[in-house]
């Protein structure tokens, strides 16, 4: 699974040379997200937050990010004068790290992973970006501290990796915390979403985000994680979901 995401992320990077640092990153850096997981899996009783779960942020962040420019929707990058590339470094390695913090402490996990990952994006942006690294790796940062809902997105690149995020919860991926022997609604809110893809919309809203569930619990899933990290991004308002509730062919949409 590992090997078909990098596939898809350097197809959506469009950037040979910024996925082959990418690639070498993520490599490298394999161990943190694997302890990350050990340890949110283990201690925590939480879900995957290892690799599979930082490659599915990326990838799923890089198309928010080529369906908003299809729109014309500037980044935070551009609004400052940079290139579009900045912002695909800006995302790549925001989602790459945002969870490593967890290491540390699910409370307040988001400053534990820019305390990690500070050192490491520094050197990648300098191998990156000559004139004007301090910039770029303040953004990146920013990207990695916004993903939580706690915290207020401030960038367009920070509210592609949270609202990518909370894309992640398809049956078995859930981002709630819910009893393992116990069936209540977050077990069962947790099993019933099948798939979630992001494609296209219309000008008014550019973002629309659909959600196959077998069951009209998955609605619960979907209020308490993805709507409330696009509620904290730039881009709410701007995102519609269309949910298929698995009942009688029932199709409901609505603007977050």
């Amino acid at each position: 699974m590992e090997e078909g995401l990098l596939d898809e992320i350097r197809r959506l990077m469009e950037d040979e040379e910024l996925y082959e640092m990418y690639e070498k990153t993520f490599r490298r850096y394999h161990y943190y997200f694997e302890t990350t997981n050990t340890i949110v899996l283990n201690v925590y009783g939480f879900n995957d937050h290892g690799p599979v779960h930082v490659l599915l942020t990326t990838r799923r962040a890089l198309e928010l990010l080529k369906i908003i420019k299809s729109f014309d929707i500037k980044t935070t990058a551009e609004t400052l004068g940079k290139p579009l590339r900045w912002s695909k470094f800006i995302v790549a390695f925001g989602a790459l790290f945002h969870d490593i913090g967890n290491m540390i402490h699910r409370i307040n996990h988001y400053a534990f992973s820019v305390q990690l990952a500070e050192p490491i994006i520094g050197k990648l942006v300098s191998e990156f970006e000559e004139r004007d690294p301090l910039l770029l790796k303040a953004l990146t940062l920013n990207a990695i501290y916004t993903h939580d809902e706690a915290v207020p997105c401030t960038t367009i690149e920070g509210s592609l990796v949270t609202i990518a995020d909370g894309c992640d919860m398809e049956a078995g991926r859930s981002r709630l915390v819910h009893g393992k022997d116990r069936v209540d609604i977050h077990a069962v809110s947790a099993l019933a979403i099948e798939r979630v893809e992001i494609k296209a919309g219309d000008e008014e809203h550019p973002i629309l985000i659909e959600i196959w569930m077998k069951h009209p619990a998955g609605i619960f899933q979907v209020d308490e994680i993805l709507t409330k990290k696009v509620k904290s991004s730039l881009l709410s308002g701007r995102v519609k979901l269309r949910i298929h509730t698995g009942t009688d062919g029932e199709v409901m949409e609505k603007v977050i």
